[in-house]
């Protein structure tokens, strides 16, 4: 071969090499996103595509059922859709040891549908109403039965004095009773205790007229009714029709809309014209509902309740029948924190402190209001020292119970058992209120917030 031949076949191989290095660099680098935006997926991968949140439409009924009424959400919110019976903002009953377990075979009601407001709703059979079974007395009222009640639709709200939860949902049963009474509604309270004082006639009739409460009550010490609707809950409406079924229900407080526009579907199946009624809930003062932002939460004293986790401080040490409490932690909010010498039962608190001893309860709290259900034990009252922050309550946060002493000391005088109004601080804050006692005799049951 030539000398100009191995040049010319030397050329070939260097140009050969320069063009598979090439293609290598073509095979193996990515595509730059920068180019081609015209192309199908240019844009996509220049600037992701915003992510939205959606909001979640709440499940459609079952033929023949209905779910619990939920409210429906801000324009803010994007959560999906809260029900209108809060589990923390109800309580949930501790029967009496005398009390047989619940039925279980009883049928559950499903939950009613949410309500539109400005239309009547659609309200399915749930299930026949049952007959009221061991009621011991009849209050405002003679013996009732739903056979005798046929005709008209009815409104059965279970009920107890003492439960707070309860308490707040009266001002609306008392506003629905005054508005559609006339037009054939009968609203009945069954009254299943909770605890010990409310069993007795005597204290359920005192406790009716300051509650506004005109309608007739059932008492239901046994928990036979409360167990023939298989019931769970304090307070727990059930309203049923004019044939004795049962068409909505609804669990807690709140929905009180929906409750009222339900009692206007069925006296309008009768034909009942209501156009002329406004919806009475509208005018019931905000006061009576509960707090937006944290809701009603009730802390109870006692072992028997949630095995005890109220109390946020060690179980005292035995001692002659009570136990001694230190109250030596740091305080949380929610929880009860008892010093001294308490006889620490099922369902309450009882104080029982010694000569020159004191007994107190701290009560960390961020709500609106602060209500206890106190008793005692003996035929006089017993005063209660009580103070926020550690100061005395000042006059314009003072609940309607407290009272003032010489010194401007504010006090309870507690001389039966019942809820007592302490603090009512308009807007939601945080403290702490303190209770303190020098005798024994006082009994704490529940501390309910709002």
């Amino acid at each position: 071969m030539t000398g100009r031949q191995r040049y010319a076949a030397l050329a070939l191989v260097v140009v050969a090499v320069i063009g598979a290095i090439a293609l290598i660099e073509i095979v193996v680098s990515p595509p730059d996103p920068t180019v081609g935006v015209g192309l199908p997926g240019a844009d996509e991968a220049q600037t992701a595509a915003p992510t939205q949140a959606v909001v979640a439409s709440p499940p459609a009924a079952p033929a023949g059922t209905t779910a619990v009424a939920a409210s429906a959400p801000t324009a803010a919110q994007t959560a999906p859709l809260a029900t209108s019976a809060p589990i923390a903002a109800t309580s949930a009953p501790t029967a009496p040891t005398s009390v047989p377990a619940p039925v279980t075979s009883a049928p559950t009601p499903a939950p009613t549908p949410q309500v539109v407001v400005g239309q009547l709703p659609e309200l399915p059979v749930i299930g026949t109403a049952p007959e009221f079974a061991g009621v011991t007395a009849w209050l405002n009222s003679e013996v009732l039965t739903m056979e005798s009640l046929r005709g008209r639709p009815v409104l059965i709200d279970f009920w107890t004095f003492g439960c707070i939860n309860c308490v707040r949902t009266l001002p609306h049963v008392r506003a629905w009773h005054d508005a559609y009474a006339p037009h054939g509604l009968v609203i009945v309270g069954v009254h299943t205790p909770e605890f010990r004082h409310e069993y007795e006639e005597a204290n359920v009739r005192e406790s009716l007229p300051s509650r506004g409460v005109i309608w007739p009550v059932a008492m239901d010490n046994g928990y036979k009714t409360w167990r023939a609707y298989n019931n769970r809950f304090w307070p727990h409406k059930f309203l049923i029709d004019q044939e004795g079924q049962i068409r909505y229900h609804h669990i807690g407080e709140g929905a009180y809309q929906e409750t009222e526009k339900a009692i206007r579907a069925l006296l309008a199946e009768d034909g009942t014209d209501l156009s002329h009624i406004p919806l009475s809930s509208a005018s019931i003062p905000r006061k009576t509902t509960p707090s937006p932002s944290t809701g009603p939460r009730s802390l109870f004293a006692g072992s028997g309740f949630a095995f005890g986790s109220y109390l946020g401080n060690p179980i005292g040490t035995p001692e002659d029948g009570a136990r001694v409490f230190t109250d030596n932690v740091a305080h949380d909010a929610e929880r009860l924190y008892l010093d001294g010498r308490w006889d620490w039962v099922a369902n309450a608190a009882l104080a029982q402190p010694q000569a020159d001893e004191t007994a107190s309860v701290s009560v960390p709290f961020h709500a609106q209001a602060v209500s206890v259900s106190f008793g005692v034990s003996g035929a006089e009252p017993i005063r209660v020292n009580v103070t926020v922050d550690g100061e005395p309550i000042p006059a314009d946060r003072r609940g309607g119970d407290v009272l003032t002493g010489p010194g401007g000391q504010t006090h309870l005088l507690v001389d039966q058992f019942r809820l007592y109004d302490i603090l009512r601080n308009g807007a939601e804050s945080v403290g702490e209120l303190q209770f303190m006692v020098d005798q024994p005799g006082l009994a704490l049951y529940t501390v309910s917030l709002s």
